[in-house]
């Protein structure tokens, strides 16, 4: 059958109610209250603030300030801008976000370039091109006819090694043999090519060639690339990448 509440003890379910409201009010109040955040935007500062007003914000920066402050003071007084891109073409400031992002693929690209010269490099590191040449009946220490240039090294690339270099990836070679060229260490191999150029290194072996001098052009690229080797021996080369880094190349020049 259906119950209900007499009337004292319907009364005294409502004084618990209020009870438990009264104490959750009590807490509400006790709760510290949280500040709004206020609103932030972007300002391009044209002249320096003075004195009692933000410290360390210089003409030609660009600042986040509260929405209130660049509304009544910073934009009136003429301190600034809005940080738009009409401002910035007219103040003639670089939008540093836009820097950093730029600098950032600039980061990602070079890492990606660094990382296939080590791979080059790592495939390349325990192997080393064999090239047969005819010789001098009255010197079997030099080729005849014939000689060993960059150009021979590519196509022995292809085809020994299966390696297929692109038309900006240049192979620059040694003129002087080195002896005891398989015994040397990665270390000692860019040491080697260091001395040739001016140049870093980057990781075990990696070499990163410094950028040419203004004026430079593919033609004088082409011509450090003219080397031909006409004598027997253990020679090494420089396989030069995208990004300026380079790979070593060892390359034996036998009798046929």
């Amino acid at each position: 059958r259906d119950q209900m509440l007499r009337p004292s003890s319907l009364s005294s379910h409502l004084r618990r109610r209020v009870c438990v409201r009264q104490q959750e009010a009590v807490l509400l109040q006790l709760q510290p209250q949280r500040r709004q955040k206020s609103t932030q935007v972007r300002v391009i500062i044209t002249r320096d603030l003075p004195e009692g007003q933000k410290r360390g914000i210089y003409a030609g920066e660009v600042h986040h300030v509260a929405a209130g402050y660049a509304r009544n003071y910073i934009i009136p007084q003429k301190y600034g801008v809005y940080a738009t891109e009409r401002n910035f073409e007219r103040t003639g400031v670089v939008d540093p976000d836009i820097a950093a992002s730029e600098e950032e693929e600039l980061e990602e690209e070079d890492s990606e370039e660094l990382k296939a010269a080590d791979l080059l490099r790592k495939y390349l590191r325990n192997k080393q091109l064999k090239i047969k040449r005819n010789v001098d009946p009255n010197n079997p220490t030099m080729c005849h006819p014939g000689h060993v240039s960059a150009s021979n090294l590519r196509d022995k690339l292809s085809k020994q090694l299966l390696i297929d270099l692109e038309d900006h990836e240049l192979i620059h070679i040694r003129s002087e043999p080195v002896p005891g060229l398989e015994d040397l260490e990665d270390g000692e191999i860019a040491g080697i090519l260091l001395k040739d150029e001016s140049a870093s290194t980057e990781g075990d072996g990696i070499v990163q060639m410094k950028p040419e001098s203004d004026g430079a052009d593919e033609a004088s690229q082409d011509r450090k690339c003219d080397v031909k080797i006409k004598q027997l021996g253990e020679y090494l080369a420089k396989i030069t990448l995208a990004g300026g880094f380079a790979v070593p190349l060892k390359f034996k020049v036998e009798r046929r």
